[in-house]
């Protein structure tokens, strides 16, 4: 069963300011968008004759102690002014209007780090110009996808494609379906990806993806994972391919244990690459290994004393926490 982001509003002096967070259910890596707004409205708060203010906070510990500012929109210039250091990559957009009063920010694909505590913060004067200032407060939990889920998100922007190149039959929807391919390719797909994994820069006209968040996964499912998005289990042919993968994502930390494409599966100590059926080139083996014989067939990157090695691991069990690299070819 997936975790789920609960959305808690606290609103104050009769719901005059809201925090308004959408949607409620944010699966990280898969959600497209998620939306913070700061709502006001002077019918429901109609002692603040001026408004001056709404200002947008975050703390990703949910705790006021914790609250970082965001952005604000404020009288003076009615211009958006954000906190680029806290996330470079955020929409922001308000206006204060009376009633239709806002200040909005869209993450898209949204992550871990966007869970928390959010505060919306109203600043104006009243009747006899005394400061006036009104909050309100929502909390974002962030939700890891679990494996059937996540596929069942790969498979629907498999079938997309599927539909819109059977669309490219058609003369008359010809041009339309070529250009709605590209664009699902170029930009959907993309984006799925670069939530879904850290992309290396290109080596050798190879990009290599290291999946960000920790899945139950098998080395089957890897490969299935990696293909989705035209790729396979990252094949090592050199020590200085090898290198790169290590240094440009490896040393992130974020595994134990990572799965690439050598496997003995079909005999006993001839390591070969899943994908291409090719013998594997350069494989640097951790002290004793490989030791676990028949059990452990799929090669992985471990981490031994002072640097990355590679051990034998089991291909068909389940385990959590554990990564894998995918190798796809560069476009640019």
């Amino acid at each position: 069963m997936l975790p789920f982001l609960l959305l808690l509003v606290l609103p104050t002096q009769g719901a005059a300011v809201l925090t308004n967070v959408t949607p409620q259910t944010v699966n990280v890596g898969l959600t497209r968008n998620l939306q913070v707004e700061c709502l006001f409205s002077t019918q429901r708060h109609p002692t603040i004759t001026l408004l001056m203010s709404l200002s947008l906070y975050h703390s990703q510990d949910k705790t006021d102690s914790g609250l970082r500012y965001l952005a604000s929109v404020n009288s003076s210039d009615e211009e958006v002014h954000a906190n680029k250091s806290e996330d470079s990559k955020a929409i922001y957009t308000g206006r204060l209007n009376g009633d239709e009063s806002f200040l909005r920010v869209v993450w898209e694909f949204p992550r871990s780090n966007h869970s928390g505590l959010y505060k919306c913060e109203v600043s104006g004067l009243n009747v006899t110009r005394k400061a006036v200032s009104l909050s309100s407060t929502a909390a974002v939990a962030d939700a890891q996808p679990d494996n059937q889920h996540l596929l069942e998100e790969m498979h629907k922007i498999i079938k997309v494609v599927e539909n819109l190149q059977a669309r490219m039959n058609s003369t008359e929807k010809r041009v339309d379906a070529l250009d709605n391919l590209r664009k699902l390719k170029s930009n959907e797909q993309n984006d799925i990806m670069n939530a879904l994994f850290v992309v290396s820069p290109v080596f050798q006209e190879r990009k290599y993806l290291l999946i960000r968040n920790q899945l139950h996964i098998t080395a089957y499912l890897a490969e299935v994972l990696c293909g989705i998005f035209g790729g396979y289990l990252a094949e090592i042919d050199s020590e200085q391919e090898f290198l790169f993968i290590r240094d440009k994502l490896l040393a992130l930390g974020l595994f134990s244990i990572t799965f690439f494409g050598a496997t003995d599966e079909k005999h006993e100590g001839l390591w070969i690459n899943r994908h291409s059926q090719t013998a594997a080139q350069f494989i640097k083996w951790g002290p004793g290994e490989p030791n676990g014989g028949v059990h452990e067939n799929c090669a992985t990157f471990v981490f031994h004393t002072n640097d990355y090695y590679v051990d034998d691991f089991s291909c068909g069990g389940v385990h959590a926490g554990i990564g894998f690299v995918c190798e796809v070819e560069s476009k640019e």
